[in-house]
């Protein structure tokens, strides 16, 4: 007598589908947040999207802040192992700064998605203070990492004796999420190039 093979149990997915199902969720989620905004994007859209239904989304995530948080913590982790990555082998502030924005670059080329989910957060966080309170934590291990960076810069003497730590972060800051902006906005790869190299060469002679 032929044998039949056991059914496939049904209930909770094994913790490798979960685990795959859930990736899926957040990148759906963050092209939805990315193009769409927090407001219009809905659990509906992206449970479809990620192919499951609207109510197993809340096996994953029990709202949409939760997906939000979810996303930006994904992102955040993924640039700054990214960065950090890329400017440890440098030793100066001018290599740092440029492995920096090569990695920056990569990382978005990599992921479409990202650029305009990353240039969307902080409007998204000014209208929901709920946002901003739930991702301000995740901001740390970046906030960390470039506030070292600077002050061991000023602390070598790379910068001029006027210029404090706090004002080259917050340089920095406005350089990489201007740049985050421009690239998203003009979308031509052409133009963001010649900007990357200009920011570059005006990094590299202000420091020099």
């Amino acid at each position: 007598m032929k044998l039949l093979a056991p059914s496939k149990k049904l209930g909770r997915p094994c913790s490798t589908d979960a685990g795959e199902t859930r990736e899926r969720l957040i990148h759906e989620a963050r092209a939805s947040f990315a193009t769409i905004g927090y407001d219009a994007t809905t659990n509906r859209t992206v449970a479809a999207a990620a192919g499951i239904t609207t109510g197993a989304i809340y096996h994953y995530f029990p709202s949409k802040l939760d997906m939000y948080v979810a996303a930006f913590e994904q992102v955040q982790n993924m640039v700054t192992e990214a960065v950090v990555a890329a400017a440890d082998p440098c030793e100066s502030l001018v290599d740092k700064f440029s492995a920096i924005i090569d990695a920056l670059t990569d990382v978005s080329k990599n992921d479409p998605s990202l650029l305009g989910f990353v240039v969307g957060v902080s409007a998204e966080a000014r209208r929901h203070p709920e946002l901003s309170d739930a991702i301000r934590p995740l901001r740390k291990d970046w906030a960390v990492f470039f506030q070292q960076l600077c002050e061991n810069a000023v602390a070598r003497g790379e910068v001029g004796s006027e210029m404090s730590a706090r004002t080259l972060q917050d340089l920095f800051d406005v350089m990489i999420s201007g740049l985050a902006r421009f690239a998203y906005v003009i979308n031509d790869r052409e133009r963001e190039d010649a900007v990357i190299d200009g920011l570059k060469r005006f990094v590299a002679a202000a420091v020099s």
